[in-house]
């Protein structure tokens, strides 16, 4: 059986917006945080019976995070009555591994038609209740990118026209990346010597999951 033990995180460069314990088995004592320590998170971890995963702690990044692993590139075009998007997505060529899992999902204004679409390549699908049109992407690999089209008829008096005011489609990706890993944050793990004495060892696999927005 395994005995409880310290987590000990660090955000040297202070890339991390939040954290989440999972109290089930992880206590936050960072009060208790030590000179010794170096660390801005402390958590006591108690391991349940078996071999299973178990999560512990979850943590956000800040926004404004650099590098992004992706870029979303989005383009409206009008043309008489119907309204033609283009979607760009790409990988950012420095990306450690590739991206899998991508869904993308575009919002589509009121006064578009949804029910009208037709996508190039196919595979895009419209949700009238959400009213957004989703695709989804197994992987992409690090530089690598690919385009999406959708074109939709335009409500009559839609006040769009090919000079003019253009309609906005948000564009919200969702993917994650095995092996590899945002920020900075340091991980490390301790024996707990006045409860449990022992030698403990620590074996990383990095894992991250984006939500990147696009607002054009």
């Amino acid at each position: 059986q395994t005995g409880p033990f310290y987590l000990l995180l660090r955000d040297p460069t202070e890339q991390v917006e939040s954290f989440q314990e999972n109290r089930r088995f992880a206590d936050d004592v960072s009060d208790a945080i030590l000179a010794e320590d170096d660390a801005d998170r402390k958590y006591t971890i108690s391991v349940p019976n078996g071999d299973n995963y178990f999560p512990v702690v979850r943590y956000k990044c800040v926004e404004d995070l650099r590098p992004v692993p992706i870029r979303v590139q989005t383009r409206a075009k009008t043309e008489g009555t119907h309204c033609r998007v283009a979607l760009q997505i790409s990988s950012n060529p420095n990306n450690e591994a590739k991206l899998t899992d991508l869904t993308i999902i575009m919002g589509v204004p009121d006064d578009i038609e949804g029910e009208t679409l037709v996508t190039q390549p196919a595979g895009g699908v419209w949700n009238d209740a959400k009213r957004c049109v989703t695709w989804c992407v197994e992987e992409l690999a690090e530089g690598e990118k690919f385009q999406l089209q959708a074109r939709f008829q335009m409500a009559p008096g839609a006040p769009y026209d090919q000079n003019g005011e253009k309609p906005m489609f948000p564009v919200l990706v969702r993917c994650q990346c095995l092996f590899a890993q945002l920020s900075d944050l340091e991980l490390e793990i301790r024996e707990i010597p006045e409860i449990y004495p022992a030698d403990v060892t620590m074996k990383i696999a990095r894992r991250f999951r984006l939500s990147h927005r696009e607002r054009a």
